[in-house]
């Protein structure tokens, strides 16, 4: 019985002895790590060459997995309240807003996200008194800017799209309208009119060439003049044009911090000055040189204001003085 041999040697056992003889040099078995290492270092070679290229080509970009759409019910009634669930939460709705304790229109209309004037044009009672709010009021806040107009008998498109500088198919495709092409205007529905603006139609005052000055505006005096009040209050539909009352020089045109909101003030010479404040901006720049009638703002009622006006003011050598005494009678 022969035991397998040992790497090296050459043992053979007897029972009776054990004679081991060393195997000559030539016929060793050859050592394997050197050619395993070998490999090993041309396997990490290649795992470099690899990620080195990697490190410069274009990065693969997996999508992500789609989210799966909601699956719509089966029942027929089922489908169609689904559908119009779905539709109610995409397309633009109206809304109505209460009037509470301490509002003004600027500031509903900025909580919205729109401007004054959509609030006007889509409130008839808010039209010539934007700040004429009461509590508990409701008010229409349309999705976007523009205006809300009830159609009237004898309505067409065409009308309404050159009244509010809009394109017809504004209106038309709209989406609360609910309107198709061809089809005639309802009497008494109400119309979104997408970024419509309406332009106030008011008369130009009388420019009083033999009074040293003119009225800014056709108005009516809700506050006259007096020691509390040294200036005229002439009320008028909130965007109305306020006008120059004499030619001179604007020496300021900006909002000002003493409760006059926008305020206009304009030197004529002579120690005369004139005051316009309350707008709701100007259209003129300090150091600009204004003719008697010229366009230099707008009604507002910014500031400490109750209501749509222009407050008005003559000063004399700086001294403030009751223009009435520099006026015609009628604006």
């Amino acid at each position: 019985m022969h035991a397998q041999p040992i790497i090296g040697y050459n043992v053979r056992m007897d029972y009776d002895a054990a004679q081991v003889t060393e195997r000559p040099a030539s016929s060793r078995r050859a050592n394997p790590w050197p050619a395993r290492l070998a490999s090993a270092g041309v396997v990490v070679l290649a795992l470099w060459l690899l990620a080195t290229l990697a490190a410069f080509a274009d990065p693969i970009l997996i999508p992500p997995a789609a989210t799966p759409a909601p699956t719509p019910p089966e029942d027929a009634d089922d489908l169609a309240n689904f559908a119009m669930r779905r539709q109610a939460l995409t397309r633009p709705r109206l809304r109505t807003y209460i009037v509470q304790d301490g509002d003004t229109a600027s500031g509903i209309a900025a909580r919205f996200g729109l401007d004054v004037d959509t609030l006007r044009w889509s409130n008839p009672d808010l039209e010539e008194k934007p700040d004429y709010l009461r509590l508990g009021m409701k008010l229409v806040i349309l999705p976007m800017r523009g205006a809300y107009y009830q159609v009237r008998a004898g309505d067409t498109l065409d009308a309404l799209a050159l009244r509010y500088g809009v394109a017809i198919t504004d209106i038309v495709e709209y989406p609360l309208n609910g309107l198709k092409w061809g089809s005639p205007l309802v009497a008494g529905a109400w119309l979104v009119v997408p970024y419509g603006t309406k332009e106030l139609s008011r008369p130009h005052p009388n420019p009083a060439p033999g009074y040293d000055f003119a009225w800014p505006i056709v108005g009516y005096v809700t506050q006259h003049y007096s020691a509390g009040h040294p200036a005229l209050d002439i009320g008028a539909p909130y965007g109305s044009a306020v006008y120059a009352a004499r030619a001179g020089v604007v020496v300021y045109a900006t909002w000002a911090e003493t409760g006059y909101g926008y305020m206009v003030l304009v030197e004529h010479g002579g120690g005369y000055a004139t005051v316009y404040s309350h707008l709701k901006g100007a259209w003129v720049s300090a150091g600009q040189s204004v003719a008697r009638g010229q366009l230099i703002g707008e009604v507002g009622s910014t500031g400490n204001s109750t209501g749509p006006h222009v407050h008005f003011e003559i000063r004399v050598n700086g001294v403030r003085s009751n223009p009435l005494g520099f006026l015609p009678a009628e604006p």
